[in-house]
This record gives structure tokens, sequence and C-alpha cells, in this order.
């Protein structure tokens, strides 16, 4: 007798739950097959119509459409569909007003377990005129559910000859489609990918394809093939894409390597896949992306330590260039992730905002639109929208320098000189020889051209870099720390830097 698969779908706005639900049971063993899932009553609905499931297993509270109305949309437009609730022990007077909508029965997450579940789908589907099937629940485990297992790092067990009908060849190869967030119409993307490569595919081509469960905007097939297929297999792949793409029902795709044990799929998906995936943030004309196995060269590493002498030494043109030449030369690089690479840049302009402000550049108005910049980098979908980004803010940091610059060029050398010589017995005197200044002249001359006196300005530096000390050496007494940082007299520095901090240093240590 002719059996037909009850088909279930998943509604849910919590994705461990959902995923708890797909894993729990041998659905196909069982009688049952998972139609979709969604994250709310609205995403629902539009599943329903493609997928005309038999049963609808979901929640009460969700955002966008909640469970309630889902219901009572569902049982108005599709009066043949059952409904079973998911709900806690606080929403209980939710689910009872669900009954008046015609709900077949409830089952409560807490007690939430495959064999209570099972009861009550087996329970409901009986009611389904339409449904032919043995439901003793003592079928083999289906090439399906093990491979979901597999692909999602659930633990199973099966015997490999189950899958050796399937699988004749000793290579597996998977590909991974990214359709973004069109989840309603993935199902139609899935059988248009898969009947492709199929129509595509002969017999003699020692190749087999097996569609996997879709999950997060991905599509993932599964392929099977001999050993010197897998280029006949990137050729097609290539094809195949090719036609997706233009058409937008992809915007990439990815090519895992060679595999030979089906228990490395969920590596092979999680890691290797998503690696790749994440690359193509560098390689943005890049639709096809393909893991040869082979480790990637890495690529030039940027000089930090030159950058930041660069930007202490006001060399502003030279760090400026260093920081664009490395972000130019990162197109077509895979070696480093995105995020890692966002943080990098953000980084480096915050390093950039913070040597102008401490070398008293008009730098404010950089400084308050920084969390812009960052926002629109962290935003930034390839690596050309960063570069643009970048390019913006360097030409505002130039204008920075470049009105100090025009009038005091003198005043930026005696800063830098202060800076590099804090700690010593630093005195006015001193620097005025330095630059060949008589010192009354140096006093005029520093208050005319900058914020503070001498004396303020020496004391800021020294105080500035006494916190960093107090934070970063727990180990340091805060009397050597004064030295350190040029002040002979303890209680002198002490004073100073409460005026400066507004508490003591043993309680900026603390805090």
């Amino acid at each position: 007798m002719d059996t037909t698969l009850c088909k279930i779908l998943v509604v849910d706005d919590e994705m461990l739950v959902r995923q708890g639900i797909i894993h729990l049971l041998d659905w196909e063993g069982e009688g049952f097959q998972i139609a979709g899932e969604a994250t709310n009553g609205r995403e629902a609905l539009e599943l329903i119509e493609l997928q005309r499931p038999h049963i609808v297993l979901t929640d009460i509270v969700m955002p966008v459409m909640d469970g309630e109305e889902l219901i009572r949309l569902v049982k108005g437009m599709y009066p043949e569909i059952e409904v079973i609730v998911l709900s806690s022990f606080s929403e209980f007077e939710y689910v009872r007003s669900t009954f008046q909508s015609g709900v077949a029965d409830y089952i409560l997450k807490p007690k939430l377990e495959a064999a209570s579940l099972l009861a009550v789908l087996k329970k409901t589907a009986q009611r389904i005129p339409l449904l032919q099937f043995d439901w003793r629940g003592d079928k083999a485990q289906s090439a399906d559910y093990i491979l979901d297992k597999l692909v999602s790092g659930f633990p199973v067990e099966y015997e490999a000859e189950a899958l050796q009908a399937i699988f004749p060849f000793p290579g597996y190869v998977l590909l991974l489609a990214d359709i973004g967030d069109d989840a309603a119409g993935g199902g139609r993307k899935e059988e248009w990918l898969e009947s492709s490569f199929r129509s595509l595919l002969q017999n003699g081509d020692r190749v087999t394809c097996r569609r996997l469960s879709p999950l997060e905007g991905h599509i993932r097939l599964l392929f099977n093939l001999d050993a010197d297929r897998r280029e006949a297999l990137l050729t097609l792949a290539d094809q195949v894409f090719t036609a997706g793409i233009r058409a937008n029902m992809f915007q990439n795709v990815a090519v895992s390597r060679t595999f030979t044990e089906l228990n490395e799929l969920h590596t092979v998906y999680t890691v290797d896949l998503m690696k790749l995936l994440d690359r193509r943030f560098f390689l943005p004309d890049r639709c096809l992306l393909v893991d040869s196995g082979e480790e990637e060269r890495p690529g030039p590493v940027f000089d930090q330590e030159a950058f930041a002498a660069e930007l202490n030494r006001q060399e502003f043109d030279l760090a400026f260039g260093r920081l664009s030449s490395y972000v130019s030369s990162m197109s077509g690089r895979r070696h480093t992730g995105m995020f890692e690479f966002k943080s990098f840049l953000c980084h480096s302009m915050f390093q950039i905002i913070g040597m102008l402000l401490h070398f008293h550049y008009e730098a404010r108005a950089l400084d308050d639109s920084k969390y812009e910049y960052f926002r629109i980098i962290h935003e930034a979908r390839h690596i050309g929208e960063t570069e643009a980004r970048l390019e913006q803010f360097l030409q505002d940091a130039t204008e920075c320098v470049t009105k100090n610059r025009s009038g005091t060029p003198a005043m930026q050398k005696i800063l830098l000189y202060i800076d590099e010589h804090y700690s010593g017995q630093l005195t006015l005197t001193e620097v005025a020889k330095q630059f060949h200044f008589n010192p009354s002249y140096l006093s005029n001359y520093f208050a005319l051209h900058n914020k503070e006196g001498f004396n303020e300005y020496l004391n800021r530096v020294r105080i500035e870099k006494s916190c960093l000390l107090l934070k970063e050496n727990p180990g340091l007494s805060i009397s050597d720390i004064s030295s350190l940082v040029g002040y002979s007299d303890h209680s002198y520095f002490t004073r100073v830097f409460r005026k400066l901090m507004g508490i003591s240093p043993s309680q900026y240590r603390k805090g």
C-alpha cells in the first residue's frame, strides 16, 4: 500500500527550539516529514501556501504575527490543516483560547520530549483522512535522517551499509548556495538547483547528487563522486550558478574540498564553507567560491609598530599612506576574517583620532563622528565600501593636520619633544635651550600657540602616562610610577593627579 508522509511545519521564534524539534526524531522513520520552519506567523503563512503541510506545530508568543492570529487565519483559510500548540505554563490562558479556533492539541515546552511529542503527533495524524501510514514506528532510519544529524553535528549511530547504495563512490563534496533572507522562495530554488544538476549529470559521470535540509538561508547539496570527477563537477557548478545568479536566485555559492568520511560533514559545513563565505567580503566580484583544501599563503602583515611610531612622530602622511595601501591590498585576499579586518580598521582610525587630539590638532569634529564611521564600516558588505569610507576619513584627518600645521610647525616639534622626554627632569629652561629660545619667550610662545601653558601641558602628558602604568602594571607601586613619569616628589605627583583626574592614584587603580 502506498504511504503518504505527514508533513509538519515548525513555527517558533527561538532557533534552538526549532532545531531541537527538528533533530528530536527520525521523522521519516515515524511517518512524518519536516516541511519547513518559520520564526513567526507571517513567515508560516507564506510557507503554508507553498508546502501545504498536514500539521502546523506552533508557538503562541512570537513577533510580527503571534500564534493566536496564525491559528485563526490557518483554520479559516485551510480548515483541513491540523494545528498543535507549543506553550509554557505561563501561556496556558492563551492556549485555552486557541481551542475555540479548532486547535487539535497542545504540548508544554518543558515537557517537550520525543515520546510525548510523537504520541501527540500520531494521535493528530490519525484524524487526517488522506494519510495512509503504518504508525507502528518500526521503520529503519532513513538516509535523510542520518544525513541531517551528521550535517547538524548531532550524534547518530548508523550502519555504513545503509548508505552504500545511495553513495557508491569514495569522495564527497558539499555545495552551499546562499539565498539570503528569501525563506519563502527557498523551496522553489532548491528544486530548481537539484533538477538543474540532475539534468546535466549523466550515468557515466560517476557523480550523484542529494539535497540536504535547508538551514539559515542556505541550500545544501551533497555530491558523491569518484576522486577524478571533481573538476567536472566544478565545471557543472559554474554553469548552473552562472545561470542562477544572473536570475537573482542566489547571492553566492561555496564548494567544499573533497572529503572521504561522512562524519566530516558537520566540520566541512560549519567551519570550511562558512569561513569561505566569510571571505567573500574580500572577493566582491567572485560569486562561485571554491575550497581547494590547501592552506592559503597569508599576505603581507600590517606593520603596527611602524604605524604607531609614524603617528607619534606626527609623520601623518606616511602613516595614512601605510594604512591606505594595506587596505587596498586586501581585495582578493582570503587569509583574514571579515570581522577581524573590520575591527582592525576601526582600531586604526581610533588611534589616528587619539594622536590628533593628543597633539592638539582641531579634531573634535572627527572625534564626534567616529562612531558613525565605525557603524558604516561594520555594516559594509564588501571591501570596496570600507576602502571608500577609509579614504573619506583620511581626507578629513588630513584637513585637521593641514589647518594646524599652516600656523605653528615649530610648536608641533616642541610638543613631540616633550612627549618623548617627559620622564626626565624636564624644565622650561631645558626645552628653550634645545630649541634655541629664550625661556621667557618660549613661555609666551607656548601659551600663544597652545591651549595650555608649558607646565600644564607637561603635567597632563605625565598624568596620562601614569594612568596607563597604574592599569597595566599592578606590581608597580605608586611611588615607582611617579618616578617613572618624571616626578621626584611622590606627594606632589598625588596632588597633580587628583587635580587633573578628580581622584587619587590608588582610587584610580582600584576603579
